[in-house]
């Protein structure tokens, strides 16, 4: 009789999960729910908190820890929270400027910068996080899922604690895990949530009130660090939130027949390397307990929900948070429509198509099923339309050049950019470039832009010492006409007018000036992945100009200019560059004015920048690029330089070659590169270079 009531005593135990926060560390729940799984353990109800939401949200869905642990495993993390839009997926439209910046402050209303509101807006997060979740895109109720589920947030406005027990699944995750200054506070029916382990880091009194009456705690959360520990500003802020944690954990453990509490001491809350160790960690702390958890009841089945289908079709599609972009503009972006299938894949892909245009902070979506009819909302939060841009430069040649950039988009007009540029030191300019666009994807746009820029010039000896300096002003402006195509190509039908003057700064030279206006057209392709250090892809500009004499010239002359990059990689390490440059004055006599300027890291290595100058010149670099580990790049490379006074695709006198090794690593503030070259007479050349090098508005100018 005894034997009997215990027996049944025994299966009345409702089990409960209490699944804490810890970042990266959270993912040792997965290893603790292995354990469980190997013992057909039946688990009632599941309570999260940030991390614990994520893992705890999947497990209730009805996915085993072996398919949780393959979702993460397979998800780059770094990827996740890197939130630049790689070069490649920009919109050619954004390719006619190169990087003018590396790091830029958002303006208010009155033009004052300031500090954003965390490091990461978390729109590759959230849509991860929807790509877990699809399959419970037509549940509302977290009760309805295979195992009823309750999700911890914090309000940020009221400090209360807020307890998900409906609503879409990867936006109440995403809410659960807005760490203060690192994620942005979520915005869900007009309220504010941040981290929910600010109020119960281990829910156990959650669980408790769902009806568990055998609570399993994970406990993950750091322990306070000693102050030989407190050494950087992660460190700091993680002490910062753990004074609360550690308070309401403590109650939540009395709460708890059994705490897992896996040995990650060593682990930081956001380094997500070691997923498989964070993962078999967990295990080995649970595997602590096995006696324990035999006792518990066994589940007879594992219950799934019924899935979202894998194609849907939306009755309707609409749009919510957006300020300034109209709903038609947004949609056209995504570029989905009403009454035709989608994959999930295939709504990811418009989803990240659209944040490629740049005019997003987040955008995700969320699917609402409501009489047996999908319906699809373009959740959005538009980026700030006016921002600041700061760079810092310096090369071989050159003292440092601070740069900065006022950009407004979409501000004086829809579709529109501005920038104004301005940059001092060793070289000064003021550059203004406004483009108004017709077309979205494709279409014409009307281009501006005046400038004036001032720098120095220096005449080298044949041992490539510098003998001489001089000032080199110009002025002027260009406007066209143009087609841009969103992955193809920009062609541009220009006017441009300008006056140049060279005068005296060290040693002997007579003073000169001249002036040009005339008609050219521009062709511009790029598919590269990144701008400096590039992997794979192309880039090609071209560029013809002619001036009549008399009309606004001193004298007629015709120009051309164009460069190609190709890169083709092999592998993940190993990339060949193929480099072409050419430029010609035809038999004009322009060139005594303006002339071309060779040489430097990224043009002819075995002549300092802008060393030599010539009517005419080609120039082929073969190279070998070498990426051993990230940001690191190094390049060995050969080329050979013609130059001329008559315009033959044939060997000349003028025939030089040389051959270098190129270092570069990128910093937040800017690529560093070193170089060191060895011409056709063992001359030694060494070069050096910080920054952005090079002309962001190459495109724009005549």
């Amino acid at each position: 009789m005894i034997i009997l009531i215990v027996i049944s005593l025994h299966s009345e135990e409702k089990v409960g999960l209490a699944l804490s926060g810890g970042g990266s560390r959270g993912l040792a729940h997965i290893g603790i729910l292995k354990v469980l799984d190997e013992l057909n353990i039946k688990v009632d109800y599941i309570a999260g908190t940030s991390m614990g939401a994520v893992v705890g949200g999947l497990y209730a869905m009805g996915y085993s820890a072996d398919q949780i642990e393959d979702m993460i495993l397979n998800t780059d993390f770094d990827k996740i929270f890197n939130e630049n839009v790689s070069r490649e997926d920009l919109y050619i439209g954004e390719k006619r400027w190169m990087p003018y910046a590396n790091y830029y402050f958002d303006l208010d209303d009155k033009f004052h910068p300031g500090l954003p509101e965390a490091l990461f807006s978390g729109s590759k997060l959230i849509n991860t996080l929807y790509d877990y979740t699809y399959a419970t895109s037509n549940i509302n109720d977290f009760n309805k899922l295979p195992i009823p589920f309750r999700c911890v947030a914090t309000n940020i406005i009221t400090g209360e604690m807020k307890i998900f027990d409906n609503g879409n699944l990867h936006e109440v995750m995403r809410a659960s895990m807005s760490v203060p200054s690192i994620l942005e506070p979520m915005e869900l029916n007009d309220e504010f949530y941040i981290d929910g382990g600010i109020k119960a880091n281990m829910p156990s009194e959650i669980v408790q009130d769902m009806g568990a009456n055998f609570i399993i705690g994970f406990q993950l959360n750091s322990e306070l660090r000693s102050k030989e520990n407190l050494n950087n500003l992660i460190k700091v802020l993680d002490q910062t939130i753990n004074f609360s944690m550690t308070d309401n954990v403590k109650k939540s453990i009395e709460l708890c027949d059994i705490l897992i509490k896996p040995e990650l001491f060593e682990i930081s809350n956001y380094d997500f390397n070691d997923k498989k160790k964070i993962i078999d960690m967990g295990e080995i702390a649970a595997r602590k307990h096995i006696n324990e958890l035999k006792k518990l009841p066994k589940r007879k089945e594992r219950k799934y929900i019924e899935a979202t289908p894998n194609k849907l079709s939306f009755t309707k599609i609409s749009v919510a948070g957006n300020e300034h972009l109209s709903n038609v503009k947004i949609r056209e972006y995504v570029g989905l429509k009403t009454n035709t299938s989608y994959s999930k894949r295939e709504i990811l892909q418009a989803i990240n198509g659209a944040y490629n245009s740049q005019y997003f902070k987040y955008i995700y979506p969320v699917i609402s099923y409501v009489n047996e009819r999908y319906e699809l909302i373009l959740k959005v939060k538009e980026r700030n339309r006016k921002r600041l841009g700061f760079a810092i430069s310096s090369n071989t040649d050159q003292e440092v050049v601070v740069g900065l950039t006022l950009e407004l988009n979409n501000y004086i007009q829809h579709n529109s950019k501005l920038l104004i540029n301005a940059r001092i030191g060793d070289k000064n300019e003021l550059n203004v470039d406004y483009v108004k666009n017709f077309g979205k994807h494709w279409g014409i746009y009307f281009r501006t832009f005046p400038y004036v820029k001032e720098q120095k010039l220096y005449s080298y000896g044949e041992d490539h010492s510098i003998t001489n300096s001089v000032y080199s002003v110009e002025y002027g402006a260009t406007s066209g006409i143009g087609i841009y195509a969103r992955n193809s190509i920009v062609a541009e039908l220009y006017g441009y007018s300008y006056r140049s003057r060279l005068y005296k700064h060290i040693g002997e030279f007579e003073n000169s000036e001249f002036y040009s206006s005339g008609l050219g057209i521009k062709l511009y392709h790029e598919s590269l992945n990144d701008y400096i250090f590039p992997k794979h892809g192309v880039q090609f500009l071209a560029k013809l100009s002619t001036a009549k004499e008399g009309l606004y010239s001193e004298v007629g002359n015709k120009k051309f200019y164009s460069k190609l990059r190709m890169l083709m990689p092999f592998g993940n390490v190993f990339s060949v560059k193929y480099q072409f440059e050419y430029g010609s004055h035809f038999d004009s006599k322009e060139e005594e004015f303006d002339p071309f300027y060779i040489g430097g890291i990224d043009s002819f290595m075995g002549l300092y920048p802008a060393e030599n100058s010539a009517a005419i010149y080609k120039i082929n670099t073969i190279a070998l690029r070498f990426n051993p580990k990230k940001n690191l790049f190094c390049d060995i490379q050969f080329n050979v330089l013609q130059l001329g006074d008559i315009d033959y695709w044939t060997p000349e006198d003028d025939f030089f070659k040389a051959a270098g090794i190129k270092l570069g690593y990128k910093t937040f503030l800017g690529s560093l590169r070193i170089g060191f070259a060895l011409d056709e007479d063992e001359e030694k050349h060494f070069y050096f270079s910080f920054g952005h090098n090079f002309d962001p508005f190459e495109f724009s100018r005549r």
